[in-house]
């Protein structure tokens, strides 16, 4: 009989991204499909303690043991949702609601060639988008001033450009008037903790090889790299996060299971 070797498995990994946050007490709180993750990668770094012996002239190495393990990893999203974006900014996301409530009369002192955006506060630095019936007029009284002619506006952003050579001059106190539509958007502000901790579990569908599904307890991930608010070529931006694998104190770091087959 002819020696029986051993079939290569041959792997092309794909799959699906799932993080799971810790709350306070490092409880679970639902796992999050993070969408398309182009790359998951693991590293495994090993440091050793080593003992030479002194018994002869020369120092010859007779022991060598594993002291520390240091499990890191990366993981890029192009899934640029407004609660990977939380994610990347450790900050948070919520669905925020504008009122169709009208303003009046919001004071600013303008300068003519510049713009202004209706509705930016403190607690609203963003400001309004989509208002109608926008108006400018002088705060110490007189005719409201002309569309077209003193200034411009972008009903959909909610913003007023002054324009020069038109009746408002320098450092002109002005009263703007609008009336922002009703509806919901989605709000994302970034936070003060610089790393995210959770689960990771990854389910595959391999483009080659026998699927294997990946679960760490506990790892923590940390925004790295640049992310382009504007860019001249056609690619989709990317999302990079620093992960790292950390031991819970009753499980281990990393888990990889095969999917059952029925015998």
């Amino acid at each position: 009989m002819p020696l029986i070797h051993e079939k290569s498995q041959y792997l092309i990994p794909r799959g699906r991204v799932y993080f799971d946050p810790f709350d306070a007490s490092e409880r679970l709180t639902g796992e999050i499909d993070l969408g398309n993750c182009p790359g998951v990668t693991l590293s495994i770094e090993t440091e050793k303690s080593e003992h030479f012996s002194s018994q002869g002239g020369l120092r010859e190495k007779d022991g060598s043991w594993v002291v520390q393990v240091q499990r890191t990893g990366a993981l890029q999203c192009d899934n640029f949702s407004p609660s990977n974006a939380a994610l990347w900014l450790s900050g948070t996301h919520e669905v925020k609601t504008q009122a169709a409530t009208p303003v009046p009369g919001e004071e600013r002192t303008v300068l003519p060639g510049r713009q202004y955006q209706l509705g930016a506060t403190a607690a609203n630095p963003l400001g309004v988008r989509k208002v109608s019936a926008i108006t400018v007029t002088p705060k110490a009284g007189g005719d409201a001033y002309v569309a077209g002619t003193d200034y411009n506006v972008d009903t959909e952003t909610g913003r007023v450009q002054i324009l020069e050579g038109g009746a408002i001059t320098q450092a002109t106190a002005v009263l703007f008037g609008y009336t922002p539509v009703a509806g919901k958007f989605e709000s994302v502000k970034s936070g003060a903790k610089s790393e995210l901790t959770g689960a990771l579990r990854v389910v595959s569908d391999n483009a080659a090889g026998g699927n294997r599904d990946w679960f760490l307890p506990k790892v923590t991930l940390s925004a790295s790299g640049d992310l382009a608010l504007i860019a001249e070529g056609t690619d989709v931006i990317v999302m990079e996060f620093e992960l790292e694998a950390l031991k819970p104190a009753n499980a281990e770091a990393i888990y990889c299971d095969g999917r059952p087959v029925a015998v």
